[in-house]
């Protein structure tokens, strides 16, 4: 379980978050909305232990991860918006920079990209170089590179909005396969549509939603909790602009 308790975090002494504490169990998604500058990629850069908080705890199973910080970092998967990759890399070049850094022994190295060009429907690009490869494409290799170590907790910072439709549901669904698979996925949006896409009917389980407003949460419940408090708020079309 993901635990954070009374997280704030100031730059010269102007808070940008401010005392959220949640939970996130495994198996489970949040999914945190907000406008741009409402602090989302922040508090994604603090779970993933890559910027300190101010004050505040974060917990995985009961450990502190900043005191902890080489304990807990192999099972943090974190996939920024923007790929950071290498133009002239083949693909099978970049995985294998990774499996060299998480200290996986050289016997395994093979059998490991193997797996996850499979598992990520890339195979045919194994010798393409980075630079040459789809915007979908590329999000199927950040993934591959983070299944590599296996994490627990998966950050997503918009993994959706780079995608085109086709790809979104695809998204969508390996996103539902982590839950399955009893990992805790957080996922950071600024659409709407992300959040239904994620959330709504066609979604198996009932997923979180975060609504981050100046720093703080204005909503914090399942999907279909702040659905329903919305209809009683007969705002139904339109629930969760109410909280922004």
């Amino acid at each position: 379980m993901l635990d954070v308790q009374s997280l704030s975090k100031s730059f010269d002494k102007k808070p940008i978050l401010t005392e959220l504490t949640f939970q996130v169990a495994a198996g489970e998604c949040l999914v945190l909305l907000g406008k741009n500058g409402s602090g989302k990629t922040l508090l994604l850069n603090i779970l993933a232990t890559l910027v300190e908080p101010t004050s505040g705890t974060v917990s995985m199973d009961g450990i502190d991860a900043f005191e902890n910080l080489k304990q807990v970092r192999p099972s943090i998967g974190y996939i920024p918006v923007a790929f950071e990759g290498y133009p002239e890399l083949s693909v099978v070049n970049y995985l294998n920079f990774f499996v060299a850094a998480y200290k996986l022994e050289r016997r395994e190295r093979v059998d490991a990209i193997d797996t996850v060009l499979e598992l990520m429907d890339i195979q045919h690009l194994r010798e393409v170089k980075i630079g040459t490869l789809s915007t979908g494409e590329r999000q199927r290799l950040l993934f591959a590179k983070t299944f590599l170590h296996e994490p627990q907790l998966w950050l997503l910072d918009e993994p959706l909005t780079p995608l085109d439709p086709g790809g979104q549901i695809e998204m969508a669904e390996l996103l539902g396969e982590l839950q399955a698979m009893g990992k805790t996925v957080v996922v950071a949006t600024n659409r709407l549509e992300d959040v239904r896409r994620l959330c709504g009917s066609d979604s198996h389980v009932e997923n979180l939603v975060g609504i981050l407003d100046n720093g703080q949460f204005a909503a914090f419940n399942t999907f279909s909790k702040l659905q329903q408090d919305a209809t009683e708020e007969h705002n139904k079309g339109n629930f969760l602009t109410m909280y922004l």
